[in-house]
């Protein structure tokens, strides 16, 4: 079974050296290759994810584990 990294901060967590907290969404980018996150208005457990056309909901610490991913393989935070 595969070891996953958790992802210690995310730049939708709270706190004082975080900017993007109230953002309504977050690119991740790599290249011409990018991936949105958005908080689920109506369930703050939920987030939607967009990846070119295709868009899924998944749970708060499933996209936490996605952020992380993404930043091991090199994406950044678009500001």
């Amino acid at each position: 079974m595969k070891k996953v990294k958790y992802a210690e901060v995310a730049p939708w967590d709270g706190g004082p050296d975080q900017t993007h907290t109230n953002d309504p969404e977050w690119i991740m980018q790599k290249g011409i290759i990018e991936v949105i996150f958005s908080r689920n208005q109506l369930d703050n457990n939920y987030f939607h994810i967009r990846r070119g056309e295709k868009e899924e909901q998944v749970f708060t610490f499933q996209a936490r584990y996605l952020y992380q991913e993404l930043l091991d393989k090199g994406f950044i935070l678009k500001e």
